[in-house]
């Protein structure tokens, strides 16, 4: 499914999950296909990452980790989005998404820092160049939470870097987007918390010595929330998302 070639950025969307969330619509649906308008809600955060000056169309990829309900994401977007070309990894197993990205390290075996996001995320296109023109090799993407936000995804900062990727202690969380450097993608099989999740991996580069800097946002829009249930989330996601495209979004 994959082609190796010579890219400046190569940037990762998590697209493989069955969306247990979403209940029975995970049975036939891909949780980053559900309809918003008439797109489906990857293709909104897909398409602000085209709108970014920062990216470069000749040198640049998207590469696209499916597993269920693959055909759904690979039928839509295809082998380019405007002028961006995709590349599509399955990861066969779903074992968690820091092996979806040790996946990445071992196809693709990047020489630079990567860009990941994960498929039920919104993202703008203001916080993908903040991102790219960060000059640290690894930056979580940290956000706010509603109250009752699970706390394993809650982190802790000092100053400038985090010092807990997993099980912190401030009010802010992580959002499930992420520059890494090959470095530490190489770490993401590290630690297993019942799978192989990201932030326990990166908490354990930390402790490694790696150094995590932080950019921080002040809305988190993501379909797999809970609060205040599945349902009112999603609600409210479909008319955020459908809100920020009639006022031109460029966050």
């Amino acid at each position: 499914m994959h082609m190796l070639v010579c890219s400046l950025m190569d940037y990762v969307c998590l697209a493989a999950g069955k969306g247990k969330r979403l209940g029975l619509l995970g049975r036939y649906l891909q949780k980053c296909m559900y309809p918003v308008g008439l797109q489906p809600f990857l293709e909104f955060s897909i398409r602000n990452l085209a709108r970014s000056p920062q990216l470069d169309r000749d040198r640049d990829r998207l590469i696209l980790v499916v597993g269920h309900r693959a055909e759904q994401v690979i039928g839509y977007f295809g082998s380019r989005y405007q002028g961006l070309a995709i590349d599509y990894l399955e990861q066969r197993e779903q074992l968690g998404t820091g092996h979806a990205l040790h996946l990445v390290y071992q196809t693709f075996q990047p020489s630079e820092p990567i860009i990941a996001w994960l498929a039920d995320l919104y993202v703008g296109t203001a916080l993908f160049e903040t991102l790219q023109m960060r000059p640290e090799r690894n930056l979580q993407t940290l956000a706010p939470g509603p109250e009752g936000e699970d706390d394993k995804v809650r982190v802790t900062i000092d100053g400038d870097y985090v010092t807990e990727a997993w099980c912190g202690s401030s009010e802010l969380f992580d959002v499930g987007l992420w520059k890494f450097s090959p470095e530490t993608l190489h770490l993401m099989m590290e630690r297993q918390e019942g799978e192989y999740r990201v932030l326990p991996n990166l908490q354990q580069a930390i402790e490694l010595g790696e150094r995590i800097g932080f950019v921080r946002t002040e809305e988190w829009i993501h379909l797999g929330g809970t609060k205040p249930s599945p349902e009112e989330n999603i609600r409210a996601v479909v008319d955020r998302v459908l809100q920020l495209e009639v006022n031109g979004d460029r966050r």
